[in-house]
């Protein structure tokens, strides 16, 4: 029961802010929808009109309602009809706007929600760009300079994010954002009232022929009512960057007598137990507007494999030392970016040679690199230097919590893949010794602070920045260190942090934060994907199905930063020139607004191992769209960078990024091919999933033996690794190393094969 019950008396007369604080009046006979759409809205205390916007450069002068069919502005006299389709707790608006007579020159359209039983703790999500309103506080730093230095050692510490379009965290005061959908990976707005335990959600297209649509969220200063704008086009008041805003380039459209225009939009309104639960109805309905993506099959896994290891290898420095470099520099930044983790992938490939590059990088980072308390260092020059690359230079002791938990895991990784193949003997003492002191620092910061913070003391081993979702990774370490080290601690210590992740970040603010040197405590992606990881890794060690449950719920929350549709880019940009297909790239971060081929840094295998256990198509989907989105941002030699974009922010909109590659989509697009079956059978129920650029049908069926009809369309040949199963081995964890063991079948470029398959 809402605490404030909806009275549509009482809202009559508050509706759509202009930024100003005041609140534009409305007539009571306002055209709106039918009596069956204003009861289906009245569940969310919610009413929905048609408006006319007016604007002077990005400044909006005006916003008329609509009173009637007809309308008459400066610009001349609009008309607007209003089509509804009620599906159970769904209902579709077609809104269409037309100017019948007139000429418009800098004019758009709106369909505007008023919500009348609002408050302060609504939780409001625009994916990959709002989370809980981004209220939080908010501090004016420069691009990866840290926080203040009086913030360091904060227990209190609030969440500090820099400048962002945000709800106000306080009351009294204006509160207004503004999106437009190029800052989205999804077309939508998700709004959670927390007191009556109902949930909106409005999904739209991208735009219209005046560009991009926008969103605009208006709370009222008591923070009892708010207004959602949804505009075309979208005109921000001032266009988001990296690091603030600058001047808005947004204008409003020429309508010439007769443009019409027609804003689709399907809303949903239903009772939800928590955030949780909100995030996994929007990962079901996300793709309900804009409709099917269509993915193409671009470069086979294998060839990923052969151009990228190509790449890494070049990235072996010789000079006094020898090691593998993460990044364009003679340097190792651990963790992260690939530091220590891009050495991962040449030891699956399992020759003596680049064993023996493996062992000369461990030889000299291992060591070099960890500071007293255990912890590591951030980077390592190729003279054994120790640095920090943190935003905090002048203290090279403080270290991204993130960093260390990605050592952890990582190097577990890859002593369990030694010994899987026969290899154990070239895991040295003193590497096992450094990782157990790492294990151990963890557990002793646990012990003394309850958290891991989001940066660390290497020297003292204690938190140095508090709070954030930091050590997401270090989860999954702890619970891949328990069974290695048999150690039940590391266990133990490993539950109690999932917990206190799930239960206070992501359940409570519907986000996770933390896990970049570069952004503050913004939220973003690489926690989300580091907590599912984590999860995934305690039901892998466990077998407990609590933490299968939570690791699917995190995949919800890393569905938000993945783009759901084909976002139809600017024709002279290099990426619309060359057709490419985005759903897929994976946002950063609400401070970085760009998208990327693949999670950084993982091969996304737990939405695998969640389709495999739970049979939900979902994270299989989730998953095929990063791998092929991934392959649209690889250039014929497999180069790649952190660019695959769309969003206005910075000066990479439309394109691939610069020469050379990003060393962690070079590490990410590498594990997927490796971690990731090419297709998946289930012979059982004689079902399929490709993975792999390859298509792949059911033939002829025997029992427990089928045949795989797979077609190879690529220019490149295909060995394709396939995993065949029945429900009986879906059930049991799949443990690191199994795919070392997958059979493969090659098929040639333009080659139909049929294949038997059976369960080995």
């Amino acid at each position: 029961m809402s605490a404030h019950p909806f009275d549509r008396r009482r809202f009559i007369g508050q509706s759509f802010i202009l930024g100003t604080g005041m609140l534009i009046p409305w007539d009571k006979a306002s055209a709106g929808p039918c009596k069956d759409a204003e009861i289906f809205l009245e569940g969310f205390a919610a009413t929905l009109r048609p408006y006319v916007l007016a604007y002077e450069g990005p400044r909006r002068t005006s916003a008329t309602a609509f009173k009637g069919k007809a309308l008459d502005t400066a610009g001349g006299r609009w008309e607007s009809r209003i089509d509804q389709r009620r599906e159970k707790d769904a209902m579709d608006f077609h809104l269409r706007f037309t100017l019948e007579r007139g000429d418009a020159t800098s004019a758009g359209v709106a369909a505007v929600f008023d919500f009348g039983d609002w408050n302060a703790e609504m939780y409001v999500m625009i994916p990959a760009s709002v989370y809980n309103g981004n209220r939080n506080r908010t501090v004016d730093r420069p691009y990866a300079a840290g926080l203040d230095r009086t913030d360091l050692y904060r227990k209190d510490l609030p969440l500090t994010t820099g400048v962002l379009p945000q709800l106000s965290p306080h009351e009294g005061t204006p509160s207004e954002l503004q999106v437009n959908v190029c800052n989205t990976t999804t077309p939508a707005v998700v709004i959670y009232n927390r007191r009556t335990k109902k949930a909106f959600i409005v999904l739209t297209e991208q735009g219209s022929v005046f560009g991009d649509h926008g969103f605009t969220i208006t709370e009222s200063q008591d923070r009892k009512t708010a207004s959602l704008a949804i505009c075309a086009p979208g005109v921000r008041h001032k266009k988001p960057l990296f690091v603030g805003f600058e001047n808005s380039p947004d204008r409003g459209g020429h309508w010439p007598e007769g443009s019409s225009l027609t804003l689709r939009l399907k809303v949903y309104i239903f009772a939800a137990e928590d955030i949780p639960a909100v995030l996994d109805r929007f990962m079901t309905v996300r793709k309900a507007v804009t409709g099917p993506n269509h993915p193409r099959n671009l470069i086979p896994f294998s060839h990923v494999i052969a151009l990228m290891t190509g790449l890494i290898d070049q990235r072996f420095y010789r000079g006094r030392y020898a090691f593998y470099c993460p990044e364009n520099a003679t340097w190792i930044s651990y963790g992260w970016i690939g530091g220590l983790m891009d050495t991962y992938p040449m030891l699956v490939l399992g020759d003596q040679a680049h064993l023996d590059r493996v062992t000369q990088t461990f030889d000299f980072a291992i060591p070099r690199g960890q500071g007293a308390s255990g912890y590591f260092y951030g980077a390592t020059d190729q003279d054994g230097r120790n640095f920090g690359r943190e935003g905090y230079d002048e203290f090279p002791e403080i270290v991204l919590t993130r960093k260390n938990g990605d050592l952890l895991f990582w190097l577990l990784k890859q002593f369990m893949i030694l010994k899987a193949q026969g290899r154990a003997d070239a895991i040295k003492p003193g590497w096992e010794h450094a990782v157990r002191r790492l294990a151990d620092a963890f557990v002793a910061t646990w012990e003394k602070d309850g958290q891991w913070g989001n940066f660390l003391n290497n020297a003292t081993g204690a938190v140095a920045v508090y709070n954030t979702t930091g050590g997401a990774m270090v989860v999954g370490g702890l619970a891949l260190a328990s069974a290695y080290f048999q150690n039940p601690g590391y266990l133990q210590v490993a539950s109690e942090a999932a917990l206190l992740y799930y239960e206070r970040d992501f359940e409570a603010l519907g986000m996770t934060t933390g896990g970049c040197a570069d952004i503050l405590q913004n939220a973003d992606s690489e926690t989300a994907s580091g907590l599912m990881t984590s999860l995934m890794a305690l039901y892998e060690i466990t077998s407990d199905d609590k933490w299968l449950e939570k690791s699917a719920r995190l995949a919800h929350l890393l569905a938000t930063w993945t783009v759901s549709f084909d976002y139809v880019l600017p024709a002279d940009t290099e990426l619309a020139r060359l057709g490419a297909r985005l759903t897929g790239a994976v946002w950063a971060s609400t401070q970085n607004k760009h998208a990327a081929p693949g999670i950084c840094t993982s091969s996304g295998d737990p939405l695998f191992r969640l389709y495999r256990s739970t049979g939900d198509a979902r994270y299989a989907e989730l998953l095929h769209d990063i791998i092929h989105a991934h392959a649209e941002g690889m250039r014929p030699d497999g180069t790649v960078t952190e660019r695959l974009n769309y969003c206005d922010a910075d000066g990479t909109r439309g394109y691939r990024g610069g020469k050379g590659s990003t060393g962690w989509n070079l590490l990410n697009g590498i594990l997927m091919a490796i971690e990731i079956p090419g297709i998946y059978v289930r012979v059982d129920t004689a079902t399929i999933y490709v993975f792999d650029h390859v298509e792949a049908k059911v033939g002829k069926r025997d029992g427990d033996k089928m045949d795989l009809v797979i077609t190879n369309l690529t220019p490149f040949p295909a060995d394709i690794t396939v995993l065949v199963e029945n429900a009986g081995r879906a059930k049991s964890p799949l443990g690191y190393t199994a795919f070392l063991s997958w059979p493969k079948v090659t098929v040639n470029a333009g080659e139909t094969r049929t294949v038997p398959v059976t369960i080995s």
